[in-house]
């Protein structure tokens, strides 16, 4: 993508931009190929699986978002241990949450630098982890939110952002 001929002033988030940077990262970090999930009536992942590992950050500006990328610890194992090689079995939950904090620190980067040229400027704040059985963020005032499924075999991601202002 040229990002100078195809970004443009958004009116509504930018959820595509930041699919497109966790797509790339992914890619470069483990060698995973994700595919976008689209078309579905509910991005909620499939019964019985919940969202044991929530990786977020803030990103502050003149139009703050908050950015999650949710998974379970089976999906986040593959993922990490490419990315780190560090062999699954040798993950502890330390570790695997480490991977998913890092994972949304470098799709933040990414989004933010192709987002440069928008009104959307923002500073990424530190990012953090969420960890607990069917781990969820609500958002008490209705806001504009974006959300995608991404997957690829036994990897399963759901990334969110939302507007905060």
């Amino acid at each position: 993508m040229n990002e100078q001929q195809d970004i443009r002033q958004y009116d509504v988030l930018p959820g595509e931009v930041f699919v497109a940077a966790l797509l790339e990262t992914v890619e470069q970090m483990s060698g995973f190929v994700l595919n976008e999930v689209k078309n579905e009536i509910s991005t909620a992942p499939e019964a019985g699986q919940t969202h044991e590992i929530i990786g977020a950050m803030v990103l502050q500006g003149e139009q703050a978002m908050l950015l999650t990328l949710e998974t379970n610890k089976n999906s986040a194992a593959p993922l990490v241990s490419f990315m780190t090689g560090i062999e699954a079995a040798a993950l502890d939950a330390e570790l695997l949450n480490d991977g998913i904090t890092e994972l949304i620190n470098m799709v933040g980067g990414s989004a933010r630098a192709r987002l440069e040229a928008t009104n959307y400027k923002f500073v990424l704040s530190v990012p953090f982890t969420l960890v607990g059985d069917g781990v969820k963020v609500v958002v008490k005032k209705r806001t504009d939110s974006f959300v995608a499924r991404l997957v690829c075999d036994e990897i399963e991601l759901l990334l969110r952002v939302y507007k905060l202002s």
